[in-house]
């Protein structure tokens, strides 16, 4: 069986390597970095070679790559390099708004065909049309495909009652069927979104679940959030 590293290393510190069956959750509340984080992530495994599907349930194709070139670039040269860059590496990007879970699931297996990509990003699983089982249609697809897909979640007002405003897997729209199909689960905290003295730059990431099997980890990223960019890593993952 196939196994991926992860493409940012501080969650290789906290993750095993993700395998070709896998379905990994990567769940937040609103404007918390869900996008950003898989995004860099699709980028990062398509730069080092690893054909990567990007399934775009609330943007267009267009406005997701404008977004994210406007966001990297320092000026028009270096846009015009991503951009140049974008069309040459295997990452390729489909616009699925407004379709049913069949539909996306359909389409999934369709590009598999066609382009053989190793990993698929879904951003983001409440916005797919007559919802109903989706989680282990995902879950069914990354068997039949074998294929890692990350499925990224909204999660409920129920975390602003947490202590600190850390979600928990309680909170996940959709959380009894994540706990029972997801392999990994991931929670994302921008504690700055709630205190204003908090760092701006960092992204906590908690893990409560790996390849199958309750953990309890967390890592600090740091991102540039005006450019949605991943920063330096800076530290060393923290365990719970």
């Amino acid at each position: 069986m196939s196994e991926y590293r992860w493409p940012i290393e501080k969650l290789n510190d906290i993750l095993q390597p993700m395998r070709e069956t896998d379905l990994i959750v990567i769940g937040s509340r609103p404007s918390q970095g869900k996008t950003t984080l898989m995004l860099n992530m699709a980028y990062r495994f398509a730069r080092d070679g690893i054909r990567t599907a990007y399934i775009t349930l609330e943007r267009s194709t267009l406005e997701l790559k404008e977004r994210f070139v406007s966001s990297h670039f320092r000026d028009y040269d270096d846009a015009e390099r991503l951009k140049k860059e974008l069309n040459e590496i295997p990452l390729f990007f489909f616009d699925l708004r407004d379709w049913a879970i069949d539909e996306v699931a359909y389409e999934i297996e369709e590009e598999k065909e066609s382009l053989n990509f190793d990993v698929c990003f879904v951003d983001y699983l409440q916005l797919i049309c007559e919802r109903e089982g989706e989680v282990d249609w995902f879950k069914e697809l990354a068997l039949l495909l074998e294929i890692p897909i990350i499925l990224g979640s909204q999660m409920k007002r129920t975390v602003l009652d947490n202590p600190g405003n850390v979600p928990q897997e309680k909170d996940f729209r959709d959380g009894e069927e994540i706990t029972a199909c997801a392999d990994t689960i991931i929670m994302l905290h921008h504690e700055r979104s709630y205190d204003d003295n908090a760092p701006k730059e960092e992204l906590r990431v908690i893990v409560s679940r790996d390849r199958g099997k309750p953990v309890n980890r967390e890592t600090v990223l740091h991102f540039d959030w005006e450019r949605a960019m991943l920063m330096e890593e800076k530290q060393e993952s923290i365990p719970r």
